[in-house]
């Protein structure tokens, strides 16, 4: 007797397969923009107003799905909102079957981003968008984190909200900066492993602020600024890295400053962590009690390693001193 596989557990699972063939597609790199997207002509709105679903059962509606779902995520990921919005679109056949919350998640941010932009007169699409970007489960890496931010910023400015556009603004800045400083570890790398390899540097030509793009051309004031954006948006990690392009017996005071707070910062979320593994372990029994155990400790032991400056260290040797004892424990 075959198994039925729900509709979301399999779109789930596609998700993971899809998402993988789809970052290895062939694409101008040099016209993709985290800031300045293509523009997006004005349509109607492909988003149904019903969300109500029935199962679906036929073998050949979820293939058809699936394929749909594999090119609007393509078609997103080369920024051609155009096309996003026509595959969209071609699942109306669908819209008594599934609903968009039922999708993907890089599938919902396609279709619902892609709407917006397409009606970005249209408050209520907008703040739809602006919705599924605040829920999405999917977290990218930090350059595109980057994009999330100036995107919601755009939308937030079509909703006549320039405090929280500006904001966001903020946000998508101090996340690029900080993507810069791989440049110059990278040209390091580079040329360790061919010495006649010039380096590259950031384009800066027509952009107001030359010196944010390399930490090497920025002076103290500018990297303490930068640094606390990034603290401010719950990146000290981030900050830490910034901060510690200047050697530690040429920092300002101000610059000390801020990295102690960011250490602070960046292990009180270790310890959060911890506190949560702790009480998983507590749930548990046998080898899974004993692997969270050793996550804590791991990470605890980390903190002691790696920030011995922490306000607090005899917190977190204590912490350790109880991790271990429950490892300890038969």
């Amino acid at each position: 007797m075959k198994k039925k596989i729900p509709i979301r557990l399999s779109l789930s699972m596609s998700f993971v397969l899809l998402f993988a063939s789809c970052t290895t597609m062939k694409s101008s790199k040099e016209n993709v923009s985290i800031v300045n997207p293509p523009l997006v002509s004005p349509t109607p709105s492909v988003i149904p107003q019903n969300n109500h679903k029935t199962p679906v059962n036929k073998d050949k509606d979820l293939k058809d799905i699936l394929n749909k779902i594999n090119e609007i995520e393509q078609q997103f990921l080369s920024q051609n909102c155009t096309e996003v919005l026509d595959k969209a679109k071609s699942l109306e056949t669908y819209s008594k079957k599934i609903n968009f919350s039922s999708l993907p998640p890089l599938t919902e941010a396609a279709i619902y981003i892609c709407d917006a932009r397409a009606g970005m007169d249209n408050p209520t699409r907008v703040q739809k968008a602006i919705s599924v970007i605040n829920s999405l489960p999917l977290r990218y890496p930090v350059i595109h984190e980057a994009w999330l931010h100036n995107t919601l910023a755009d939308f937030y400015f079509a909703l006549g909200d320039k405090q929280n556009a500006l904001n966001e603004k903020k946000a998508a800045r101090g996340l690029i900066l900080a993507q810069q400083q791989d440049i110059s570890s990278l040209n390091s790398q580079i040329l360790q492993l061919n010495p006649s390899e010039q380096g590259i540097q950031p384009n800066n030509s027509g952009s107001p602020v030359t010196n944010e793009s390399n930490p090497n051309n920025m002076n103290q004031d500018q990297i303490a600024i930068s640094a606390t954006q990034m603290l401010n948006n719950d990146s000290p990690e981030q900050a830490i890295a910034l901060i510690d392009t200047i050697p530690m017996n040429q920092r300002s005071d101000n610059l000390k400053r801020i990295r102690s707070d960011s250490v602070n910062a960046l292990v009180m979320n270790l310890r959060y962590k911890v506190r949560a593994l702790f009480v998983r372990s507590s749930q548990q029994t046998g080898a899974a009690r004993k692997d969270t155990l050793k996550q804590s400790e791991q990470i605890l032991q980390g903190i002691l390693k790696n920030y011995p400056e922490y306000s607090d260290m005899a917190a977190v040797q204590n912490n350790l001193k109880q991790v271990q004892r429950e490892l300890a424990k038969p």
